[in-house]
């Protein structure tokens, strides 16, 4: 049989030994564990053949610790206090909404939708930090050290863990300043007398689809005003600089605000979108994580 070394013996082991000096039993010691007396008897052999040591006597009236034993169990005790320790310190840490986070996100979604609700989630969890990265590019979650990445559109493949947040369609806006200027387009073939806004950032947002008489019909638009942020076509919008095809889980609080209005509502073929939180699939049940994902589902809610 292979000789055991010290370095092999743990917590269950030092938990063991630490009640039999405290009962003196081995038979008391195996009823408390549901086992045989045999097992517990093998057991603390097993912990003296590791230190080469006999650390204690056993006769017809009991058991007595030697003086190898004493010091062996003063040890022990004194590792299980230190386990005991680190326990209770770490383990309000396993829970707590704490440390930094780090979110990537489009300025479209950050201004409109996210930044907003921050200070409400720090209120609720004042130990978190939030740093945003934004842009309309797809972040490198791991190169970047990003925990979450908001995402449009298809979810990546691999080891991630994927949370849907919302769904949205695509249509067409312009200022109440500008269609009060230049008249509301009443068909698609009139959108070629007016500015339109394009997006350099995400081509496929300058395909606009329609409801023909034909059928679903697409219009290329290059746009007289063009901008490589939605965020900023949003803007180019509200400044009365013309139409812009917008995604309407922004667009919408801004007609209900008065500051947009739909133009061509009943020709325009919105699709449907996704938009999902990612998460590396090995941090997914961080604290800070799990804080954010119910948060940010909250705040793309319906209604």
């Amino acid at each position: 049989m292979a000789r055991t070394s010290m370095d092999q013996l743990g917590f269950d082991d030092f938990e063991l030994f630490d009640r039999i000096a405290a009962t003196r039993s081995l038979s008391e010691v195996a009823r408390e564990r549901g086992v045989a007396s045999s097992n517990v008897s093998r057991a603390l052999g097993r912990i003296e053949a590791a230190c080469g040591l006999r650390l204690a006597h056993r006769s017809t009236h009991g058991l007595a610790l030697t003086d190898e034993g004493e010091l062996f169990l003063e040890h022990a005790q004194r590792m299980l206090a230190e386990r005991r320790a680190l326990q209770a310190s770490l383990g309000p840490r396993r829970t707590a909404v704490t440390g930094l986070l780090r979110l990537a996100l489009s300025r479209l979604l950050a201004e409109y939708i996210v930044v907003p609700s921050l200070p409400a989630l720090r209120a609720a969890h004042p130990g978190l930090q939030v740093e945003l990265h934004l842009g309309d590019r797809l972040a490198r979650m791991a190169d970047e050290g990003i925990d979450i990445a908001v995402r449009a559109g298809v979810a990546p493949a691999g080891h991630h863990v994927v949370r849907p947040l919302a769904r949205y369609g695509r249509r067409l806006y312009a200022a109440p300043a500008y269609l009060a200027q230049h008249g509301a387009p009443r068909s698609v073939a009139e959108l070629a007398a007016h500015a339109l806004v394009g997006n350099t950032a995400v081509p496929g947002h300058n395909l606009w689809s329609f409801h023909g008489p034909d059928g679903p019909a697409s219009l290329p638009v290059q746009g007289q005003l063009r901008a490589d942020c939605s965020a900023a076509v949003v803007g180019l919008a509200l400044a009365g600089a013309g139409i812009a095809s917008l995604n309407d889980l922004v667009a919408e609080p801004l007609v209900r605000q008065g500051r947009l209005q739909p133009v061509l509502a009943h020709s325009v073929a919105p699709g449907e979108h996704s938009i999902q939180a990612v998460v590396l699939a090995e941090r997914h049940r961080a604290p800070r994580i799990r804080a954010m994902l119910a948060h940010l589902q909250a705040v793309f809610a319906p209604g």
